[in-house]
């Protein structure tokens, strides 16, 4: 049996979006506590097949055997007593919605398309990305130590048929530097302090919806009355999950202040582990001169660069406001594939333009950015590495193709792990799956 790649693990499932809705619920799996229903199966078929991925097997089993591994990984993390934290999470869910507004241009176009704010959107698929890091780090222990030597590699690569070697297209890596248009204090202030006279309104009487209506800079809860629905921990922002969980039902929070901007927050019910909470977001105000200052500090910046005062990693390192790439040496990282290489195809316009006639080491001019949570500034591009579409080799290749060998290597011992792991684990299959063959078929059914 195949592994495939979860595709919803790369598109952050938001292809659900297309899905019917369905009135009852069936459940197809389940593994110790861990349900899996048949709408998880649809959701990744499709995404399958956005892909372009068919497989030589039936690929409902193989999907549902995929679904099925990544429960066995997480009740094992459970297990270990391996942890995930809010800002891992965070950073996941930032990468992803980056990932997506590159796709559509802009995040307004993204939230057009969804009916969703970007704050909405991650609040949803927060607890799926939860999971997903759980079993990836479970992956990760498990595999820590496997390695590949170079004589491995080199057997790997003998293997493979001379007409059967992969064409790799011309890739770039880019990095950036990046300055945001960012309030002032007073700015912040004012934001604080309207927040602040809406909570006294509601205090007096205020319908906390209508509020909502006439002022929350969150346009996908606005028009809901504020509300966020019914959220597990783990499934919020640190700051504002801290004060929602400690609050009342009916309790109306004082001003919370996130990434996000300031919110008043309200708990309308609690059924064991989730809460059902509505919120007011007020944003501060950015001014043309905001703009104005961040694209001059850019520019001052880029100056320092060009004139060697101040090298790359000490732009990025003292001054580079986006903190996803900053911690990756300001290399962006390609979404599609988890590596730094990027075909020019899957690059922004405008970034794709800017390394027209650039060498390797320059810098592209200033260039207007626009994050995955609407945060307004400027960018620098460098170009740190560029390659011609070639045929595979070992001397232009070796880190690639180490990687493949190395995936195999651990596909191998994934085998023989999950194998020994589900004998321990109970695992239960709807009679219409019991035909596959899955990791689940020597277990208890």
């Amino acid at each position: 049996m195949k592994y495939i790649k979860p595709i919803a693990l790369l598109t952050l499932t938001l292809l659900s979006s297309f899905l019917p809705a369905q009135v009852v619920e069936e459940i197809v799996a389940v593994v110790e506590d861990n349900i899996i229903l048949k709408s998880d199966v649809d959701l990744q078929i499709e995404q399958a097949k956005e892909a372009g991925y068919y497989g030589d097997e039936d690929l409902a089993c193989e999907v549902l055997n995929q679904l099925i591994i990544d429960k066995i990984f997480i009740v094992q993390a459970g297990r270990d007593s391996i942890l995930v934290t809010n800002e891992e999470v965070d950073n996941e869910l930032n990468r992803r919605i980056e990932y997506f507004i590159s796709m559509f241009g802009s995040n307004e176009k993204l939230e057009e398309y969804y009916g969703k704010s970007i704050f909405d959107l991650k609040e949803e698929f927060r607890n799926d990305i939860y999971q997903q890091l759980l079993s990836d780090k479970m992956k990760n222990q498990v595999f820590a130590d496997l390695e590949v030597s170079p004589a491995e590699v080199f057997e790997f690569f003998e293997l493979i048929p001379a007409d059967s070697l992969p064409y790799f297209s011309g890739e770039v890596e880019i990095g950036q530097i990046v300055i945001f248009a960012t309030p002032t204090i007073l700015q912040k202030q004012a934001a604080k302090e309207q927040a602040e006279k809406i909570r006294k309104d509601i205090e007096i009487g205020s319908d906390f919806g209508f509020q909502a209506l006439l002022y929350s800079d969150d346009p996908g809860s606005a028009a809901k009355d504020g509300a966020l629905g019914y959220v597990k921990r783990g499934e919020l922002v640190p700051e504002f999950e801290a004060v929602a969980f400690r609050l009342e039902v009916g309790e109306i929070s004082e001003v919370v202040e996130t990434d996000f901007g300031f919110h008043i927050i309200q708990l309308l019910d609690r059924k064991g582990d989730r809460i059902d909470v509505r919120h007011i977001l007020i944003t501060p105000d950015i001014e043309n001169q905001n703009i104005i200052d961040a694209e001059q500090g850019i520019l001052d910046l880029k100056m320092k660069v060009d004139k060697g005062e101040m090298s790359y990693q000490q732009a990025v390192a003292g001054h580079s406001q986006d903190d996803q790439s900053k911690q990756n040496g300001g290399l962006l990282t390609n979404q599609e594939t988890g590596n730094t290489f990027f075909e020019m195809s899957q690059l922004e316009g405008n970034v794709a333009l800017s390394l027209d006639g650039m060498k390797v080491g320059e810098f592209s001019e200033v260039l207007p950015y626009q994050s995955y949570d609407g945060q307004t500034g400027f960018r620098i591009i460098y170009l740190q590495s560029e390659s011609p579409a070639h045929i595979a080799n070992l001397n232009d290749d070796y880190s690639k193709i180490k990687a493949v060998a190395k995936q195999t290597k651990q596909s191998e011992e994934m085998e023989k792990w999950l194998a020994k792991k589900a004998q321990n684990i109970y695992i239960r299959l709807s009679e219409k799956y019991q035909s596959c063959n899955l990791i689940s078929t020597q277990t208890a059914k």
